[in-house]
């Protein structure tokens, strides 16, 4: 029975069990929130984007936009970002830009953690097999290294046994097989072939 590869392959099969379940959770969590959706704020005060929790924000926005008091910029991944108008439209367009430049490290920030609970586990779990596995073969090796000495020094008879006669002697005279007497120039090839009278 081979354990090594049938603990690999069932962890194997765990961990995308345990991948796919955190994705799911994860896509139900993170599905029209943020950063993937959801409403912004720029504070001038902060010189930052911070995201509106509540679904009340969004009533608000609408209202502060048709009174003129908040200017709003919707992007094409569902997120819009509320800022003040008075702001000077330039300003507000390069803030706008400055938010869409922003948004992979945003995305980083939340599925961080989730890539944490999809990863360590299955990791602990690998490295806790791999441990069992290497203790558990320090003492298999103790009570088979007498029977394993003994195969060794059997297997080289063995094998002389069983090697094939050589129909024909490939040495030489000067005791060299022929393709070493075909290598270059040496002292004893000149002597072998009587190159050196």
């Amino acid at each position: 029975m081979n354990w090594s590869k049938g603990l690999w392959r069932g962890w194997l099969v765990a961990a995308l069990l345990w991948g796919a379940a955190v994705t799911a959770f994860a896509t139900a969590d993170l599905h029209g929130r943020h950063p993937f959706a959801g409403l912004y704020a720029y504070s001038d005060a902060r010189d930052a984007f911070l995201p509106q929790h509540y679904a009340a924000d969004e009533a608000v926005v609408e209202d502060g936009v048709r009174r003129g008091v908040v200017a709003r910029t919707d992007f094409p991944d569902g997120t819009s970002l509320a800022a003040p108008p008075d702001l000077g439209e330039e300003r507000v367009r390069q803030i706008a830009e400055r938010f869409w430049a922003e948004r992979w490290a945003r995305r980083a920030e939340v599925l961080w953690p989730w890539g944490l609970r999809a990863a360590v586990p299955p990791l602990l779990l690998l490295l806790s097999g791999a441990l069992v596995l290497w203790i558990a073969r320090g003492f298999g090796r103790a009570n088979a290294t007498p029977e394993t000495a003994m195969e060794e020094t059997a297997v080289p008879e063995k094998a002389e046994e069983d090697a094939p006669k050589a129909a024909f002697n490939t040495r030489s005279a000067g005791g060299l097989p022929p393709f070493i007497r075909s290598l270059g120039p040496d002292p004893k090839r000149r002597r072998v072939l009587g190159a050196g009278r």
